[in-house]
């Protein structure tokens, strides 16, 4: 079972989203979220390089932000603090995003093979409205033996209709605060994973966690 109970106690999620590219980190972005009340706070560079710190609702999408030190308000980068939790969260709790609402799921039929593995393959789509890019469709592989995501297909909104979806492989589960998560998600013919580091799942937020 991926969380079951312990989803209902998961109130503060804290991660850090890392883009590895061979082999060497090229992206990162320490992430802390109370699921209950919306707090979230990012950190990390900008496209531009500079170092940036967001701290925000999510529900309302207000909140501070610091550019290289300095206090700002600018719209775009409280844009990118929330691109950031949508993106970021969405990788380290799917499959359990699946169930959120807005979400279609279909079930396309059976996998197998060689060696005699079998998975079930259920397709997600999504309502107008849900996330930034709604127009995304993903395949779930659910082993049927362990029950567990293996493989996590994707054909974003930007391809083109005839783009062969990219594959993601899911690798190192590890039981986190109750939750099962796959620590490590490898892009196939990437040479590129996305690794999930540092992550806490705990029923109480820690003193001081959204500030900066």
């Amino acid at each position: 079972m991926l969380a079951g109970p312990a989803w209902e106690k998961a109130r503060y999620i804290a991660f850090t989203f890392n883009v590895v590219s061979g082999g060497r980190i090229t992206t990162s972005f320490p992430q802390r979220w109370d699921r209950f009340t919306g707090e979230y706070r990012v950190s990390g560079k900008d496209q531009q390089g500079n170092d940036f710190v967001v701290i925000m609702n999510t529900n309302t999408k207000q909140g501070r932000a610091w550019k290289n030190g300095g206090e700002v308000n600018e719209s775009s980068i409280f844009e990118l603090g929330y691109r950031r939790f949508i993106n970021d969260t969405y990788w380290l709790l799917m499959p359990l995003k699946s169930m959120d609402p807005g979400v279609h799921r279909e079930y396309v039929g059976e996998r197998s093979d060689s060696c005699g593995h079998t998975w079930d393959v259920v397709k997600l789509s999504f309502d107008q409205g849900v996330g930034l890019t709604p127009g995304d469709n993903y395949w779930m592989w659910v082993n049927r033996d362990t029950g567990l995501v293996d493989e996590w297909d994707m054909h974003l909104q930007n391809m083109k209709a005839d783009d062969l979806p990219m594959s993601v492989y899911f690798h190192d589960f590890k039981r986190i605060g109750g939750l099962l998560l796959s620590t490590r998600r490898e892009i196939r013919g990437k040479n590129s994973n996305i690794e999930l580091g540092d992550v806490q799942v705990s029923s109480e937020v820690p003193k001081g966690a959204f500030e900066k």
